[in-house]
């Protein structure tokens, strides 16, 4: 009795041990088909969103790439605006080249006054050349020298008025201090009566045109000696 209650407890041990090996192979297999089945899922899911991309793209490349269609009000407004484009081109080299020409014109102009612009200036002195020429031949035909320098310094009188009369004046010298910006100074003298630098003589006279130096006076200035200027310095 016992012998048949074993057997039969075998059996359905072995009976149940083989349920449990089906039933874990049931499970992996589930397991793997799941897994399989999801990313078949996920690789539709991504193609499809690149399909859907390309077809986006090709969508905006057509849309690019149409050309718009212009009315008929908007191509005239095109043909005016390039119209008046022309025109604004066309006046802008008008005026280049007449500006190019009144320059021109302006250079020649100025070399002519440049070369003329002492004309005036030539005619005003020409009478006083002309006292000269009778001082000279007075001077020839007298022998009296002081009515010839009383004529020579009425003739200087009335060519510095000449000179006035263009802005040009002589520099007084004798007795200003000296001025490198007004006078040369070509000598020196020793002289302790005089404060250093003392314009004592003029060399040659200087000239002003309109408050500028034209020609500065050429003048001897006085030096006072080293012991006078040591006694002022104690």
């Amino acid at each position: 009795m016992s012998e048949v209650r074993n057997n039969q407890d075998e059996k359905n041990a072995k009976k149940e041990h083989g349920e449990g090996i089906n039933s874990v192979k049931d499970q992996e297999y589930l397991e793997s088909s799941i897994e399989s089945s999801g990313a078949e899922t996920e690789t539709d899911v991504n193609s499809k969103t690149e399909s859907e991309e390309v077809a986006d793209q090709e969508e905006e490349k057509t849309d690019v790439e149409e050309p718009m269609a212009l009315t008929k009000e908007e191509l005239a407004a095109l043909r005016k605006k390039a119209e008046e484009r022309d025109s604004f081109l066309d006046q802008l080299l008008r005026a280049k080249a007449e500006f190019m020409n009144y320059q021109k014109r302006m250079h020649k102009e100025n070399e002519s006054t440049a070369q003329f612009a002492i004309q005036n200036l030539i005619l005003d002195l020409f009478p006083e050349l002309d006292n000269f020429d009778r001082a000279l031949k007075l001077a020839d035909n007298s022998k009296d020298i002081d009515k010839f320098v009383e004529g020579i310094k009425l003739v200087e009188d009335q060519l510095f008025k000449v000179l006035g009369k263009y802005g040009v004046k002589s520099m007084e010298t004798v007795g200003k201090a000296f001025d490198p910006n007004l006078h040369e100074a070509v000598m020196e003298e020793e002289n302790n009566e005089l404060p250093h630098h003392t314009i004592t003589d003029e060399l040659q006279r200087g000239f002003l045109l309109k408050e500028r130096v034209i020609r500065p006076s050429k003048v001897k200035v006085s030096k006072r000696t080293v012991e006078e200027e040591e006694t002022e310095d104690v």
